[in-house]
């Protein structure tokens, strides 16, 4: 279900992209305060750390974008768990956490030098340690909002407030009683990262 959910936001993304007449290249640079994922038997507390990373803005119309975002940071994961004995073992592992997402960005044009915006964006993270640990992918989704500010028609300065959420699991219930019957999907996380990022915007093709 998730792989078909994120399959077809690809395609519409492309299908709006192929309509876009301006493109925003912004490389960025930034930080990601420390954030803690629990587990049944354990957690993970992911270390603050500086964040890089790109993102591809096509303009569909005057107010609306469609992004390609990648964000990555190398951090330090402290682990902490249960082991068979029931003594709490600790351990520290390198890794990266790498977003690979595709959204939309909402611009509000306050006059041609500056544009504040909101955002969403979902796609998938992967967690990579560098020891023996296997990588880790997760359905993950993120939210932003900061300004656009332009120095000339083809170059400006982005920067953003976002939060990433990478999604540890899914539910499904279904209820039948004497007051009818009801079904729901939820979805879970413990994580949320929160950090700041700023970057240079490299406009190209025409501008509206």
């Amino acid at each position: 279900m998730k792989k078909l959910i994120l399959l077809l936001t690809i395609f519409i993304c492309l299908a709006k992209m192929s309509q876009a007449q301006t493109v925003e290249l912004t490389p960025f640079g930034g930080y990601v305060f420390a954030g803690t994922m629990n587990g049944d038997y354990g957690n993970i507390r992911f270390r603050d750390n500086a964040q890089y990373g790109g993102m591809l803005s096509f303009a569909i119309s005057r107010v609306m974008d469609v992004d390609l975002l990648y964000n990555r940071s190398d951090t330090k994961g402290e682990i902490s768990y249960l082991n068979a004995i029931n003594n709490i073992k600790y351990e520290e592992v390198p890794l990266s956490i790498n977003y690979m997402h595709v959204g939309f960005t909402k611009n509000f044009r306050v006059n041609p030098k500056v544009s504040p915006f909101v955002g969403f964006n979902l796609g998938a993270c992967l967690m990579a340690p560098k020891d023996t640990y296997v990588d880790q992918w997760f359905f993950s989704v993120g939210v932003n909002a900061g300004a656009k500010i332009y120095f000339s028609k083809r170059v400006g300065l982005r920067l953003q407030a976002q939060g990433m959420i990478p999604v540890q699991g899914t539910a499904f219930s279904m209820f039948v009683g004497t007051g009818g019957a009801s079904s729901g999907v939820s979805v879970y996380s413990t994580l949320f990262q929160f950090g700041f990022t700023g970057g240079l915007i490299f406009r190209l093709g025409k501008v509206q």
